[in-house]
């Protein structure tokens, strides 16, 4: 292989996006960073490109992918790239997670922000189809793009993004800090069958079914998998959200966002009837 992906996904914009540019780069490998997190060891990608491909959280990154990074080594890796995938800003987190590199040992030659599907709900949650259909059909140009400079390893960063800075130093901190209680915002209401789609989905391995419920484990992600898929929209947050449009990206079959999440090689049996 010549290009390692790591992807760490949701509701499956970062997965697609890079299938998406494995289509495009050719002799390209997809590895999952939550399955990658749960082995022993240092990882040490056997290829002369790796990139990483990312949902934005809060003008930053993930914070599974902060604790990924001091476990890759790269520093024999002469080109590293990588794609934050957003529903708005968010290209501080390209260059927060090059200072992450830095600190490694290697860093960022190129990096971008490519626009997709919000799937926040407390913000709103998703837009109407037709907005979807638009926002997914520019983010493949602009994927398309992006593969012909990743192919001639062109150098490509983005420039000092003042509003995304700001706002990560506002509200990043404050989101990790949350995250080992944020979990407790989730209910589920009698609507749900017990079918375990959530805990499948979970790159966390946050969510137990205990008595036919989902039960949360507070070490979450806040990456919304489980209010988003679940097919009965059983689970909810705050009242006000409960109406909130789910999203689920349209070219990840279910069985697909499983399998990188937690490995598994199918849904419940129970979702399919």
């Amino acid at each position: 292989m010549t290009t390692t992906l790591y992807v760490f996904t949701g509701t499956g914009n970062s997965l697609a996006a890079a299938e998406f540019l494995a289509q495009k780069l050719g002799d390209t490998v997809i590895e999952s960073i939550p399955i990658r997190m749960k082995k022993a060891g240092v990882v040490i990608p056997d290829t002369n490109k790796v990139g990483f491909v990312f949902p934005v959280n809060y003008c930053g990154v993930p914070f599974i992918l902060s604790e990924f990074i001091p476990r890759v080594s790269l520093s024999h890796v002469p080109y590293i790239f990588a794609v934050a995938t957003a529903g708005g800003i968010g290209r501080y987190a390209l260059l927060q997670l090059d200072k992450m590199l830095k600190k490694n040992g290697s860093s960022l030659q190129a990096g971008w922000l490519v626009r997709m599907v919000d799937n926040y709900i407390p913000y709103g949650g998703a837009p109407d189809e037709k907005t979807q259909k638009n926002l997914l059909s520019d983010a493949e140009s602009l994927l398309a793009n992006i593969a012909n400079s990743i192919q001639a390893e062109k150098t490509e960063m983005p420039g000092f993004p003042v509003l995304s800075q700001l706002l990560h130093f506002l509200l990043y901190p404050r989101f990790i800090r949350s995250l080992s209680e944020i979990d407790t915002r989730f209910h589920v209401d009698d609507t749900c069958n017990g079918c375990g789609i959530c805990n499948q989905v979970c790159p966390a391995d946050n969510i137990r079914i205990i008595d036919n419920k989902p039960v949360w484990q507070h070490h979450c992600l806040f990456c919304l998998a489980c209010i988003n898929l679940c097919p009965k929209e059983a689970i909810q947050l705050e009242e006000k959200h409960r109406n909130k449009r789910r999203y689920h990206n349209p070219s990840v079959p279910l069985k697909k966002l499983i399998q990188i999440q937690s490995g598994f090689d199918s849904p419940s049996d129970q979702y399919y009837g």
